[in-house]
């Protein structure tokens, strides 16, 4: 009899032992199916942006889009618009022509990572820049690429005078008339340090006057670490 108790309390025992391991394995489950869902949340638009850990983001563009901009109209708003206004101050040129038309035809990505939905983005911030500008003004991207299907042209083949001329004609006919022809480039430059590396980001913007066909140049470079070893996490770190 006592035999038969033991063998029933061994019983019961192996009996709880199973279905404890099978409640752990389930929430075990459930625990990690819920971390591999994904989760929204609506921040501030003040916020800092998330860091991208395999590619660069808008905490890189967005800097680095506000700095060349303004750089760069910085220098526009001090040079002539046309050859006759040598010499008269930046209050004499702004009297003369008041807000001055950009016509911006997008971001050239030559760097070596994909952009995606950034380069459209990249673009949109620096059109939202130049129009907060008291001496400038951009024109519709829509106007732009209407312009560039009815000459048939490229962006590549605005750097050409003969092309450019019959771009500016195009746009005229389209009650857009401009002053400047502007052109952004993404580039990149990676050093890499065994299973670490460092990524320059250069955004390049080239202004061109399209009465005078002199051009002006800003370039912003921010770099950006990727680490992967201990070592080099613990150093940026501080």
């Amino acid at each position: 009899m006592k035999n038969l108790l033991s063998l029933g309390f061994a019983y019961r025992n192996t009996w709880i032992g199973v279905c404890s391991a099978i409640m752990t394995s389930i929430c075990l489950l459930l625990t990690f199916s819920g971390c591999a869902t994904q989760k929204g949340k609506i921040v501030s638009p003040n916020s800092a942006d998330r860091i991208g850990s395999h590619r660069a983001g808008s905490e890189i563009y967005d800097p680095a889009a506000q700095a060349a901009v303004t750089g760069l109209l910085e220098q526009a708003a001090s040079l002539p618009v046309v050859l006759s206004d040598s010499g008269k101050t930046v209050a004499q040129i702004s009297e003369d022509y008041g807000v001055r038309k950009i016509c911006f035809v997008g971001v050239e990505n030559a760097g070596g990572e994909e952009m995606g939905d950034l380069r459209d983005d990249l673009s949109e911030t620096i059109r939202t820049m130049i129009s907060q500008s008291d001496q400038f003004d951009v024109i519709d991207s829509r106007l732009v690429s209407a312009g560039l299907r009815e000459t048939g042209l490229r962006v590549d083949d605005l750097f050409l005078p003969d092309k450019r001329s019959a771009f500016v004609s195009a746009l005229g006919e389209l009650d857009s008339p401009f002053d400047y022809l502007l052109f952004a480039k993404v580039t990149t430059a990676t050093t890499q340090d065994n299973v670490d590396s460092q990524v320059k980001y250069n955004l390049t913007l080239d202004l061109v006057n399209i009465h005078t066909g002199s051009s002006i140049r800003e370039t912003v470079g921010l770099k950006k670490h990727y680490n992967r070893s201990v070592k080099a996490k613990i150093k940026d770190m501080f």
